[in-house]
């Protein structure tokens, strides 16, 4: 992305101390790191040091919601974090305020999880169920925002209810990772489509 010489050193001040990221793999660091470079670029560009032509007075709340995402890059370390992102809706959010889903950080995964059961199993398989787990019951409060803003009927409100039940009260690792949406930015649909079908996501099989 081209920057004038002046917001490039300003960039540069803001995240030469950035370490690189550490991922299973020097590929998926690699690409997690590019993937962070690329983003931070892109909201700094566009939202937190806006050109004048850009800037419009009219949208503290943009800049704010912009604000808040790039702190978040500066000081996330997960691999899995950026490239999720890179798939999620975060303009989107970032313009709209939507309760549109964007990837739980390390501190959403442990809110999420705190207080819910054990999961068993391999620590990494654990791990990754855990960051599952914290992103749907993310997805389920914002599904929920988007049916208090339509004033739907109650059902919905009670069956959204029940899938978040069923979500906290799973130990299995694997039901989690089957139900994992191949695209980052499908969890909001996922949410949606369990809320519409007449019957909730079972629990494992013992």
């Amino acid at each position: 992305m081209w920057l004038s010489a002046d917001k490039r050193r300003a960039f540069a001040k803001e995240t030469s101390k950035l370490p690189y990221l550490e991922g299973a793999s020097k590929r998926e660091a690699d690409l997690a790191t590019q993937i962070r470079s690329e983003i931070l670029e892109q909201v700094f560009d566009k939202f937190v040091k806006p050109d004048d032509s850009d800037f419009d007075a009219s949208t503290p709340s943009r800049w704010n919601r912009a604000l808040q995402l790039w702190k978040v890059l500066l000081t996330e370390k997960r691999v899995n974090y950026f490239i999720e992102l890179n798939n999620s809706e975060y303009i989107e959010w970032i313009k709209t305020g939507e309760p549109t889903l964007l990837p739980c950080t390390a501190v959403e995964i442990e809110s999420h999880n705190k207080a819910l059961p054990k999961l068993e199993g391999d620590r990494d398989v654990i791990q990754f169920a855990r960051e599952i787990r914290a992103t749907l019951l993310k997805s389920c409060d914002a599904f929920e925002q988007l049916l208090l803003k339509s004033g739907v009927q109650a059902a919905k409100h009670l069956k959204l209810r029940q899938i978040r039940d069923v979500v906290r009260r799973v130990t299995d690792p694997a039901w989690f990772l089957k139900r994992r949406p191949k695209v980052f930015a499908d969890y909001k649909e996922l949410i949606s489509k369990w809320v519409e079908n007449s019957k909730v996501p079972e629990y494992p099989k013992k």
